[in-house]
């Protein structure tokens, strides 16, 4: 039993030894920067974000310096907003810092190395090489996107897309918009949330802007699909891309008499037969037309056909109109309202006016009635005169 307990204290001993570590951890110092090597324009200020931290040493000052710097050549240590020459460095902590360089104008399209040097207390001591690339600058480049590559309308309406414009360049650039678009069509520019049109715009490095583009088509314009490339352009530069309205036909309904005519004549009590003009001067065709009128109290007004099944884009169908003023109307002029009304393109009504004369029998009648009541009238002054 002893035996095998202390086999089993010799091979946990073993295993512990196992998951020992065979190096040490590192102490010291260390420098380090996410881009030691730039590639930059001779009159730029270059920027070394720059992180020194301390490993499992005590708290210590730790002194900062550039050796190998170009000739001419001027650096700054920047941390907390002020001009440093060193950091405080805890265990296991890092401390920020900035190295600011500056170049002199006559070193161009050339490589340079130099060493940040970190000294601490302890006499720890670590180096970082960097490498800065003279006189090459991020070029020029701009892009232009859009979600929403197709939008759906009328000819009546516009169309605007939100287009992103990204300046992807080291420095603030002016940008010259435009379009092309097709004939009779018309575009405008405008930030996001801004009223005002703008052709140009200046957007900073890096950065991006959302745009609306407003785009009019002409009017009476045929249903169909028309591209639009929207461009952006700057010194040595540019970008572009397509855009599509989605133009939907819609019937424009038209009611009036033959010939443009709104008025006519009618006869109390009498049916009068109008022509009428049902015109569609849109780019749809019209479907299921439905007529009706509003007219004065007794009057009847029908409809041949009532109901007109299709009217293309661009034609005119006629239809009668049976007008028949009321038996007792007295002569003079009365307005009708015609009315046309499809469920895809609404109602259109016109106004029809109507000259009503009475018949010339009942004018014949009236006389005779008048005249007979004139005789009975003298006969009996002349029976009861006498007496």
């Amino acid at each position: 039993m002893n035996k095998h307990l202390k086999t089993c204290w010799i091979v946990l001993a073993v295993l512990l030894l196992g998951l020992t570590p065979l190096t040490a951890a590192y102490e010291g110092l260390s420098v380090a920067t996410s881009y030691p090597s730039l590639n930059v324009s001779d009159t730029d200020m270059i920027v070394f974000d720059l992180t020194v931290k301390n490993y499992n040493l005590t708290p210590q000052r730790v002194d900062l310096a550039v050796q190998g710097l170009p000739a001419g050549w001027e650096y700054q240590f920047v941390g907390g907003g002020a001009l440093i020459n060193a950091v405080f460095a805890e265990p296991d902590h890092t401390a920020s810092v900035q190295l600011w360089v500056i170049p002199t104008k006559s070193n161009t399209a050339s490589s340079h190395d130099f060493t940040v040097v970190a000294n601490g207390e302890s006499n720890a001591t670590f180096s970082l090489p960097l490498t800065v690339t003279l006189g090459q600058k991020l070029p020029q480049r701009l892009a232009l996107d859009t979600e929403l590559p197709t939008i759906r309308g009328n000819a009546d309406t516009d169309f605007t897309f939100e287009v992103t414009l990204h300046n992807n360049s080291a420095a603030e650039t002016l940008i010259d918009l435009d379009a092309n678009l097709p004939e009779g069509f018309s575009a405008k520019f405008a930030e996001q949330y801004a009223s005002k049109s703008e052709n140009t715009l200046s957007v900073a490095a890096g950065a991006t802007k959302t745009l609306k583009v407003t785009v009019t088509p002409p009017q009476g314009l045929a249903e169909g699909t028309y591209p639009v490339t929207i461009l952006a352009k700057a010194a040595s530069a540019s970008a572009s891309t397509s855009v599509n309205l989605d133009v939907q036909g819609q019937a424009r309904m038209s009611l009036s008499g033959e010939g443009g005519l709104l008025s006519g004549n009618a006869v109390a009590g009498k049916e009068t037969v109008v022509t009428l003009e049902l015109k569609n001067s849109g780019t749809a065709d019209a479907k299921d037309i439905k007529l009706s009128a509003y007219s004065p109290t007794n009057w009847n007004v029908t409809f041949s056909p009532e109901k007109v099944d299709l009217v293309q884009a661009g034609k005119t169908q006629t239809v009668k109109a049976i007008i028949k003023p009321s038996a007792q109307a007295i002569t003079g002029d009365y307005n009708l309202t015609l009315k046309a009304n499809s469920s895809a393109s609404g109602t259109v009504s016109t106004q029809y006016r109507v000259t009503v004369k009475t018949s010339s029998l009942w004018g014949i009648v009236s006389i005779l009635i008048i005249a007979a009541a004139a005789v009975i009238l003298l006969l009996s002054i002349r029976k009861f005169g006498r007496r």
